[in-house]
């Protein structure tokens, strides 16, 4: 039997507009740190160049946070539970805001490498809270409005961060350079935290010792499966991601014998958790190996400035933002990736028919469809995957359902990265290789991204079903 959840509501907030004002307020932590990932990916060349770092540093300060951040989601998801969602989103921003400033005076690379390593952890105390929020806060349709605003949100910062990263960095402000990058979050984490600390609503499930052992397998089967693709494959990264997997099974079995488990056994047995997770990955590893065999090919294959590349991707946010907000129900899941499926083979067909100056003219019409198909799913899906989860469990379901979306990242860098690498015979990106070795390497990765989406259709069909 479930144990009853206790929750506090803060005296300030009141039914109707500071529901919103509080939900807004935690939308805004979305952004930052989603931001914060899109907009370090543009500023890494500098970095490299500012700090006197090595390529592989240089990496990791993207990666690092990467890490550490999908590692230490279900653990903050749970502290969520236990301790307060509302108390520990508070102290998950006020850590971001501490980090970022950590990043921004870095004086070397290593330095900043450990900075963004705590980022990530200080992100992954901080996101879980966010759908944890919604979903002990809003009911019914006002919840499917608060997913959409959810998904809108993300949307927004897929935008924002390629843009802003790209103009902070032509712009230079104060000579700061690629520190700017970092410090764009602390106006945006304090605002957060104040309206949060006045507007969002105190829940928690029932108070529970936190299960340390399960915290500490997960960690290490998580950085077993995600450390060699984050590393981009080194020699050892196989046994390593063999040995990830098999303590996976270890936590795993552990979990079922605990009394206050980190990962209810009751949430995986749940047909919408189950099988959305399925779907999450499916959706999640197409569009980040997408999203990264795109970036290559209109830099380094059509020669675009990082700010131009972003721009180009802008349709795509655009159209993901829009249709969040109107994807309300599972109805919309098979349809939207029939929009992603008919986008990608216009993606095809543009790259391989039309003419390299005529591209980043067409390409954006084609993403702008495939956004609008990916805002049909996106958060339809996360209201899928959470409905019927308890109020105790929120938190944890919450940490397992963004740490399948990281993993799927991961997995979508390394699968579709690898076969648009393989298919070039160059390391993307050096000087040297030919248009139409992108070309083909650009249509060869793209096609493996539709089957994954002509996949993620098939489950969604199966998820939609349910009752």
């Amino acid at each position: 039997m479930v144990p009853a959840t206790t929750m506090t509501t803060n005296p300030a907030v009141k039914a109707g507009v500071w529901q919103w004002v509080a939900l807004g307020s935690v939308l805004l932590a979305t952004f930052m740190g989603l931001l914060d990932v899109s907009i370090v990916a543009v500023a890494v060349p500098s970095v490299q160049s500012g700090l006197g770092a090595s390529f592989g540093e240089a990496q990791f300060v993207a990666a690092g946070y990467t890490l550490t951040y999908a590692v230490g989601l279900v653990t903050g998801g749970r502290l969520g539970d236990l301790h307060g969602r509302r108390r520990t989103f508070l102290v998950g921003v006020t850590l971001f805001i501490l980090t970022s400033m950590a990043c921004a005076v870095a004086p070397s690379a290593p330095v900043l490498i450990g900075a963004r390593m705590l980022q990530g952890l200080a992100a992954a105390v901080m996101l879980p809270q966010v759908l944890s929020v919604i979903q002990s806060s809003f009911t019914g349709a006002v919840r499917a409005a608060a997913l959409g605003c959810y998904g809108t949100t993300i949307g927004l910062a897929s935008i924002t961060g390629q843009i802003v990263g790209g103009a902070l960095l032509a712009w230079n402000p104060m000579g700061l350079g690629w520190r700017s990058t970092f410090l764009v979050n602390v106006p945006i984490g304090l605002l957060a935290a104040v309206v949060g600390a006045v507007t969002v609503p105190e829940s928690r499930g029932v108070r529970a010792r936190l299960d340390l052992g399960g915290a500490g397998l997960l960690g290490l089967a998580l950085t077993g499966l995600l450390l060699p693709p984050v590393l981009e494959w080194p020699a050892w990264g196989w046994p390593v991601l063999a040995a990830g997997a098999g303590l996976l099974v270890v936590f795993a079995r552990y979990e079922r014998r605990q009394a206050s488990p980190l990962v209810p056994m009751r949430l995986l047995a749940q047909w919408p958790v189950r099988h959305g997770l399925f779907t999450v990955l499916a959706f999640y590893t197409g569009n980040a190996g997408f999203f990264l065999l795109l970036a290559y090919h209109l830099q380094a294959g059509l020669g675009l400035s990082p700010l131009g590349s972003g721009l180009a991707f802008a349709p795509l946010g655009t159209g993901f933002a829009l249709t969040s907000l109107a994807a309300k129900r599972r109805t919309t899941l098979v349809p939207g990736t029939v929009l992603m499926a008919v986008s990608l083979a216009a993606v095809l067909g543009i790259v391989l028919a039309a003419p390299e100056g005529a591209q980043a003219h067409w390409l954006p019409a084609a993403l702008a469809v495939s956004g609008l198909g990916e805002g049909l799913v996106a958060a339809p899906l996360i209201g899928t995957v959470l409905a019927g989860v308890g109020q105790d469990d929120t938190g944890a379901a919450s940490g397992i359902l963004l740490t399948a979306t990281q993993i799927a990242n991961a997995a979508g860098v390394a699968l579709i990265g690898g076969v648009f690498a393989g298919t070039l015979g160059a390391t993307p990106g050096t000087s040297g290789t030919s248009f139409s070795a992108y070309t083909h390497a650009t249509a060869i990765a793209t096609g493996a991204v539709l089957v994954l989406a002509v996949l993620t259709g098939i489950l969604a069909r199966a998820l939609g079903s349910t009752r």
